[in-house]
């Protein structure tokens, strides 16, 4: 991007015109990044209202705009979660930040940095966190590694250079989450004997995700959720509208093939829940819905069909694990996606430390293609 001229500012985001200038931003950005995939203009717009996204339920949220002059040169959110702090009591002083975009400037990034800083010390918090879009149930993490394609479906992509206006501000890293790959060519079948055996003792049984009892599904798949990630780091549970929402944002796109309840004993016990890569088709429609965006889209999904798929959930019940439940549940995902034309799939993205997962994908051939890091700086 090319410096604007004009006095520098960084100010709160008030009006709807802000908002449309703020969701607009990164397609100036992104103009030299072709692996950047542009959100829907009218899902970005949902996003940052607070009557539509439920995290205004709970949360202070702040969007601001950077300035130079006229020209919008950069944007970040700040963000107080009360939930985050009800979970975490020893971590309620830490503050969010997110949908950090930013031009080449470190003036530019520490003016943004610094406004979010300061709104976040006015509420009694002395850590910022990010970049959190805006939870961790949401889009996670800086990309810092694995530049070189196009970002899953709710997965983050961002330039190269912002890592350095991370790390010139003083944020450093206090997480990173990767996310593997399983191509179809690189799976030997290894799996096959241990679905085999598990299969065979009687106990458990696979089964797709019934349509019909959406409702009783997503019942457990908020009950396995909160089970089986109860221990992991940053944890919030959903709430009932947060669920409801990405559900219905989801429900076009999922397969019963691909979306599968393991069962011990005739109860459920786990889930994994996969999708196709609709970031395919979202990269075709340029931000837009009409007048053509639509039909592309829904072109490249039902006509053309998705090359990947992205592994979205994979949780076992605590008291259901060491079953073979995970391994069951990724070889069933991959034995019907192979058949259907799946060249690979996105799996991720998973804690740095999670060996339960990591391990059994090392097993698959999985190859680590990308990660993303979490960032804290005291305040």
């Amino acid at each position: 991007m090319v410096e604007g001229s004009g006095k520098l500012t960084v100010q709160p985001v008030a009006a709807a015109g802000d908002i449309e200038q703020y969701i607009r931003f990164p397609f100036e950005i992104y103009r030299e990044f072709p692996h950047w995939v542009p959100p829907l203009l009218m899902e970005r717009r949902d996003f940052l209202n607070p009557r539509k996204n439920p995290v205004y339920e709970y949360a202070e949220v702040q969007p601001f705009l950077a300035r130079r002059g006229s020209r919008v040169v950069g944007t970040i959110t700040a963000l107080k979660n009360s939930r985050f702090g009800e979970y975490h009591p020893r971590d309620g002083n830490i503050g969010f930040f997110g949908l950090y975009e930013c031009e080449r400037n470190e003036d530019t990034s520490r003016a943004l940095f610094s406004a979010a800083a300061e709104w976040l010390q006015s509420r009694q918090l002395s850590v910022m966190r990010g970049p959190t879009n805006f939870t961790t149930n949401d889009v996670l993490g800086l990309l810092v590694e694995g530049f070189e394609e196009d970002p899953a479906i709710l997965m983050p992509y961002n330039p190269p250079y912002y890592a350095d206006q991370f790390e010139a501000f003083g944020l450093s890293k206090v997480k990173d989450l990767y996310a593997f790959e399983v191509r179809a060519d690189d799976y030997k079948g290894e799996l096959d004997a241990l679905a085999r055996k598990i299969l065979q003792r009687g106990r458990v049984k696979v089964r797709p995700v019934d349509l019909k009892r959406w409702h009783e599904e997503l019942a457990f798949v908020r009950h396995c959720y909160n089970e089986a990630w109860a221990d992991n780091w940053g944890f919030v549970p959903w709430t009932d509208r947060e669920l409801a929402v990405l559900a219905k944002e989801l429900k076009p796109l999922i397969d019963p093939r691909f979306a599968l309840v393991g069962e011990v004993d005739g109860k459920s016990a786990a889930i994994l829940i996969a999708v196709p890569d609709a970031n395919e088709a979202l990269k075709l429609a340029g931000g837009r819905l009409f007048p053509f965006g639509l039909i592309k889209m829904l072109w490249r999904i039902k006509v053309r069909r998705c090359e990947r798929m992205r592994v979205l959930a994979l949780g076992v019940l605590p008291e259901y694990r060491r079953l073979g439940l995970d391994g069951l549940l990724i070889q069933r995902t991959i034995a019907n996606g192979i058949p259907l034309g799946y060249r690979s799939a996105e799996v991720g993205w998973i804690l740095e430390d999670n060996e339960a997962i990591l391990q059994p994908l090392t097993h698959i051939n999985a190859r680590r293609t990308k990660v993303y890091r979490v960032y804290d700086r005291a305040l």
